[in-house]
């Protein structure tokens, strides 16, 4: 039979010696899996909350702050490579809905598969590439540690480890897969579940995946925060906000229209605007916007780009504005007492309750 054969063909000791890693890993399968299963079993079935008399799973209804989606809209201004397919996703509510299930039940899967060992090897693959996802996603992120980044790259080590010795004999695989008729007269079984593989394979396989997590682990860290080739430096600020301006355009009535966008900073805090200012070319003042004014803006005022209650937005507060980490908008200032002739330059300045100041400059009146 084939899995007799790969057996003769390799010697005991190779069936010995991934049977004997898979023990060694036992912890670390464990561990891996937990943690995906922990990030699903927390939506599905820990974090409901009374709502009116109604239980409600608050990670996963789209209607309440806490809609898991959020941390989408706060990883977006670092994300690599992805920020296309994230700033489409989160236009569709359909989509957005569908991306979080789709994912809830792959992190499920992967956490029951590894823990329990059934289809380690599959669970181990898929573990990997949820893993990649999660560092270009998310993998900018972590305000006093990077926790993100760290987690992405140990999951990539800890699952291609898994992957290649299998889940062993303390796995289910082991138990009610291996050694069946069907097991044994199939060989890619093993690849699914666990079980015997060619040596040679093996060792390909292990120097091919150990060049690729070093790889991975190396260049991700150097492009998102430098410190290898280069000084240490962050690609996307984690510890100060950033508000990216549009130039500012003058209506007729005199109202002051720009786009503002969250562009950097932890996700844990907003940019707090306590004062606006518009300049001509000289720096002279034309009009100025003070806290109340700013608090007393209506919603009308900001259309922003993701108008959910979850999502990172643009919105007044008690001393001005506010914007978290990804928040985008176009945001419209009342009319200025002063009229700003057509052509003539202008300059639009924010200012931060920290000291921040952002700048925007503008010419054509509209």
């Amino acid at each position: 039979m084939a899995h007799a054969d790969r057996i003769d063909q390799d010697g005991p000791s190779t069936t010995a010696a991934l049977s004997l890693a898979a023990l060694v890993l036992l912890g670390t399968r464990f561990v891996q899996g937990f943690i995906f299963w922990g990030g699903a079993s927390r939506r599905l079935i820990y974090d409901f909350h009374d709502l009116a008399g109604v239980d409600h799973a608050v990670k996963l209804d789209f209607e309440l702050p806490g809609f898991v989606a959020a941390k989408l809209t706060h990883a977006l201004p670092g994300a690599l490579w992805v920020q296309g397919p994230i700033e489409w996703t989160l236009r569709h509510p359909d989509l957005i809905i569908a991306s979080v299930w789709l994912w809830t039940f792959a992190e499920l899967a992967v956490g029951l598969g590894l823990m329990l060992g059934l289809a380690t090897r599959l669970s181990a693959f898929a573990s990997i590439w949820l893993n990649v996802t999660l560092m270009l996603i998310f993998g900018w992120m972590g305000s006093t540690c990077l926790d993100e980044w760290t987690m992405a790259v140990s999951g990539v080590a800890m699952s291609s480890a898994v992957f290649l010795a299998g889940g062993g004999a303390w796995s289910l695989d082991h138990r009610y897969v291996e050694g069946t008729r069907f097991a044994n007269a199939n060989a890619w079984m093993s690849w699914i579940f666990s079980g015997p593989l060619p040596a040679e394979t093996v060792r390909k396989l292990a120097l091919w995946m150990g060049v690729a997590g070093a790889l991975f682990t190396v260049l991700t860290y150097h492009i998102l925060f430098g410190a290898v080739l280069s000084p240490l430096h962050s690609r996307t600020n984690f510890h100060h906000h950033n508000i990216a301006l549009s130039a500012p355009s003058v209506a007729a009535d005199g109202s002051v229209t720009f786009e503002a966008y969250v562009d950097a900073g932890p996700d844990t805090g907003a940019a707090y605007v306590i004062a606006a200012t518009l300049l001509d070319g000289s720096g002279q003042k034309l009009a100025r916007w003070d806290g109340a004014a700013l608090a007393a803006l209506t919603p009308d005022a900001f259309r922003n780009a993701y108008p959910y209650t979850w999502a990172s937005r643009f919105k007044a507060e008690s001393i001005g504005f506010s914007g978290q980490t990804g928040a985008r908008a176009t945001i419209t200032l009342p009319p200025a007492a002063t009229q700003v002739a057509e052509g003539e330059a202008r300059i639009l300045v924010l200012e931060a309750i920290d000291g921040s100041v952002w700048r925007a400059v503008g010419s054509a009146v509209k």
